[in-house]
């Protein structure tokens, strides 16, 4: 199924800055610059919302393999096929071997730090309904994350609702540069 809007290809844009994002993108960042070519048909926003990327993790008590395990939480609750394909290259080893704890219908705990299980839950209720998150569930995270970094939490999550609903809407679809399948089909439906 073809993308919505065709996204902008390295190279393809007069905007150099727009240029060098994309092909970071396809070499670095995701393997794959669908995602930001869409974006980049709004170089502005394109540009800020890399600068905001790039902000996380800000904390130290949250590293970047714990964010991506959030992520794929998201895309596992929404059946994003793009954001459930496409993963964040420099942590995507660390992170390969907890997926499917993530991408289940109930997350498995048996395979996540008390930290990870934590955060993942963060990104399963705000993808769910923010409002059925309980003050039990807080306590916990404060146990664990300092006020700084539960905003931090919260942030990225919403941050990934928003992105991971704009892939669904465009039906997104990798680059056939890209290391990953090309013909996604939403919604993302993962083997047990």
């Amino acid at each position: 199924m073809p993308p919505r809007i065709e996204p902008v290809g390295p190279g393809e844009s007069d905007d150099e800055k727009v240029n060098e994002i994309l092909q970071e993108s396809e070499n670095g960042w995701y393997k794959d610059s669908a995602y930001f070519g869409a974006v980049a048909h709004q170089p502005r926003l394109l540009k800020r919302l890399v600068r905001t990327f790039r902000l996380f993790p800000r904390s130290d008590s949250i590293d970047a393999e714990t964010l991506e395990l959030m992520r794929l939480r998201v895309a596992a609750v929404h059946g994003c096929a793009y954001c459930g394909t496409v993963r964040t290259w420099e942590v995507k080893e660390a992170v390969e071997p907890k997926e499917d704890a993530v991408f289940s219908d109930r997350i498995d705990t048996s395979k996540l730090t008390r930290r990870e299980k934590l955060a993942v839950r963060v990104a399963d209720y705000m993808s769910r309904d923010p409002q059925e998150m309980p003050d039990a569930f807080f306590a916990e995270l404060s146990e664990e994350y300092s006020d700084e970094a539960i905003i931090e939490l919260l942030l990225f999550a919403g941050l990934e609702v928003g992105l991971d609903r704009f892939c669904i809407a465009l039906r997104l679809d990798t680059t056939e540069t890209s290391p990953y399948p090309t013909g996604l089909e939403y919604p993302l439906e993962r083997e047990p």
